[in-house]
């Protein structure tokens, strides 16, 4: 698979801040710009666009990572449940995920409005903090974490907010 053959890439450098219309997840700086550092003669357009599948990923998990910690103070464990084209229909996306989060991603057939329902899940659940509220998941796809990949996603985030903060005094409009 592509994400099998990156790791053995000639060119596993390339690393991408993927903010091409502001950066909406973190730091929500909307001058912030796209960027992509690394790229020598050996890079191939598979290590560009794996680059980009990448970047995604690890801003999504960035994001993850202050939800599961809002949610429940850091302990716990979790199942993601992936809405959208994207994720639903990409399982080298929702692997990617599952890899760099260290949670189970799962798609669920009978989900509509899945953004919206699991927020209106994490809210209903923070206000009724002396029960879980639970749903029943029907389960069409599952990606689970293949934990021997999880220093090289925690070098890759490095590398990312390494990237992102060398060029984010470029940006117009942020304060810095």
């Amino acid at each position: 698979t592509m994400y099998g053959n990156r790791c053995s890439s000639s060119s596993p450098g390339v690393t991408m801040a993927p903010f091409l219309s502001g950066e909406r997840s973190t730091g929500f700086r909307v001058g912030a710009n796209g960027c992509i550092s690394g790229i020598t003669r050996e890079t191939s357009s598979i290590d560009i666009v794996y680059a980009c599948l990448e970047s995604v990923v690890l801003r999504l998990c960035a994001v993850i990572k202050l939800l599961t910690g809002v949610s429940s103070g850091g302990d716990g464990e979790y199942i993601l449940v992936a809405s959208g084209n994207a994720l639903e229909n990409n399982h080298l996306w929702r692997q990617m995920l599952a890899d760099c989060c260290g949670i189970d991603i799962v798609v669920d057939s009978d989900a509509n409005e899945g953004t919206s329902r699991g927020v209106a899940l994490l809210v209903a659940n923070k206000l009724c903090n002396e029960r879980s509220l639970k749903e029943t998941l029907v389960v069409e796809n599952k990606s689970v974490p293949d934990l021997k990949a999880k220093n090289n996603w925690n070098k890759a985030s490095l590398a990312q907010e390494s990237l992102i903060e060398a060029v984010s005094s470029t940006w117009c409009g942020n304060g810095t």
